[in-house]
């Protein structure tokens, strides 16, 4: 059965029993439609993972470079605190990221817009973008485990550029699917 809309009255009706309740024999639109939603799940997981080590590297941070403090040292070394905060941002900004990618929108099943696009190939191409998304999303995985609190201020500059990396593809993605027709 086709998902393109129909005049014939029987055809309607069959494709609003077939599809009124969510079920569409996943046809191609339908499949691309579910595999976009997978695919921008796994770069928000990679990304959720990467922000919980980071946590997890401010605390270890934190105990190996904050002094405990006492009368004689009241406030803790100003470096380290920078460091913390640095950190922090870092965390921040993955979550922002990470928020984004799982809540982008894809295109919606609208009657109107069959018209005037091709649904598949756009969902198709939609793909693409989602996969730089999960490819640079690991990424920033793999790089957030492997960091120590000892490397932490060499190491911060390539997150950081990383993630902007990451939030130019989100953007980018969102800017073709409003632009495209």
């Amino acid at each position: 059965m086709s998902s393109q809309p129909s005049n014939n009255p029987l055809v309607q009706q069959l494709q609003l029993l077939l599809t009124g309740y969510g079920y569409n024999f996943y046809n191609k639109t339908d499949q691309a439609r579910a595999d976009d939603v997978l695919v921008r799940e796994r770069a928000s997981y990679s990304l959720s993972q990467a922000v919980s080590l980071l946590a997890q590297l401010r605390g270890e941070y934190h105990t190996r470079f904050i002094p405990p403090l006492t009368r004689a040292n009241p406030d803790p070394p100003q470096e380290a605190m920078a460091q913390i905060r640095a950190i922090e941002a870092a965390q921040q900004a993955l979550a922002s990221v990470e928020s984004g990618i799982r809540g982008m929108s894809v295109p919606t099943q609208d009657r109107i817009w069959w018209r005037f696009r091709q649904e598949h190939a756009l969902l198709t191409q939609l793909l693409n973008f989602d996969l730089l998304l999960v490819r640079g999303s690991e990424q920033i995985y793999q790089h957030v485990s492997r960091m120590t609190p000892e490397d932490w201020a060499s190491q911060s500059a390539i997150l950081r550029q990383m993630t902007q990396q990451l939030a130019q593809t989100a953007k980018e993605r969102e800017r073709f699917l409003l632009i495209q027709l």
